[in-house]
């Protein structure tokens, strides 16, 4: 396992490597990382004996720079598909989030000016592309993957549905900070037996595990491919477990801080603001 992330140090841009308490400063190889050096290669043979430990405050920041396609599924989870009381789906879910949502594992989300938003919370396992990937299987999907990130789908229940009942994922999913993303970006792990959790103003509201998934991720990777190109450095949400706020009627207010952390992705940590 490796664990990747990009921190901010005096204004500049810091690529890093987790090792044990340390941070490693992998300037030397790479100055970002971003969709290009994922597909070279190059993070796939690090050698931790050649790098400096960076010392000093450092700010963690959305582990991927340039990321250029945020696609996404729901109904994922068993427990999350019996909470909603909704069918469970043959086959995968596919909508998109605009990639302007994207913001950082510890900055503020803007919950927007309408006084009627119902802003929920979502953590999910997001799949990180290493390669071009058009039409492949499920069996081969494991070559096409870099690693793993943490995020957080936040969504305005009160535009998803409209009056006739239809659903509009994108508007309800796409303002300006609802994809919180990383802190960490994590290779070499088994993505089907992480711990998923939520905790609203300190209480947890999900706990989960990805062995609860209906769709394994190399079934997903494989599903999207067919139905769209997927260049490296994008991130593919994969659902969330049970415990979302719309299962409970209980929402988001300014103010409140919303936390959420993955098994080996790291935590993260938001305020609500207006």
């Amino acid at each position: 396992m490796q664990q990747f992330a990009r921190v901010l140090q005096a204004e500049t841009t810091v690529p890093v490597l987790l090792n044990n308490e340390t941070l490693l400063d992998l300037r030397p190889i790479i100055h970002d990382i971003t969709p290009e050096t994922i597909a070279s290669g190059i993070l796939n043979k690090i050698d931790i004996s050649k790098f400096k430990v960076l010392t000093g405050n450092v700010t963690y920041l959305q582990p991927i720079a340039g990321i250029r396609q945020f696609p996404a599924t729901g109904f994922n989870y068993k427990k999350h598909i019996e909470e909603l009381k909704v069918p469970a789906p043959t086959e995968p879910e596919v909508f998109l989030k605009s990639i302007l949502c994207l913001t950082g594992p510890y900055d503020p989300i803007r919950r927007g000016p309408n006084a009627g938003v119902k802003l929920d919370w979502e953590t999910e396992l997001a799949i990180v592309v290493g390669r071009e990937a058009q039409d492949i299987s499920a069996a081969d999907a494991a070559d096409y993957i870099f690693g793993y990130t943490c995020i957080n789908d936040i969504s305005d229940r009160s535009t998803q549905v409209d009056s006739a009942n239809v659903q509009h994922l994108v508007r309800a999913k796409s303002r300006p900070t609802y994809g919180p993303v990383g802190p960490y970006l994590t290779t070499g792990i088994d993505p089907m037996n992480l711990d998923v959790w939520t905790k609203l103003n300190g209480h947890y509201e999900q706990q989960g595990n990805t062995n609860d998934m209906l769709f394994h991720v190399h079934e997903m990777l494989a599903y999207f491919s067919h139905h769209m190109r997927l260049l490296p450095g994008d991130i593919l949400a994969t659902g969330t477990p049970p415990g979302v706020g719309m299962g409970k009627n209980k929402y988001m207010a300014i103010g409140d801080i919303l936390e959420c952390g993955i098994t080996h992705l790291g935590e993260q940590k938001h305020e609500i603001v207006a």
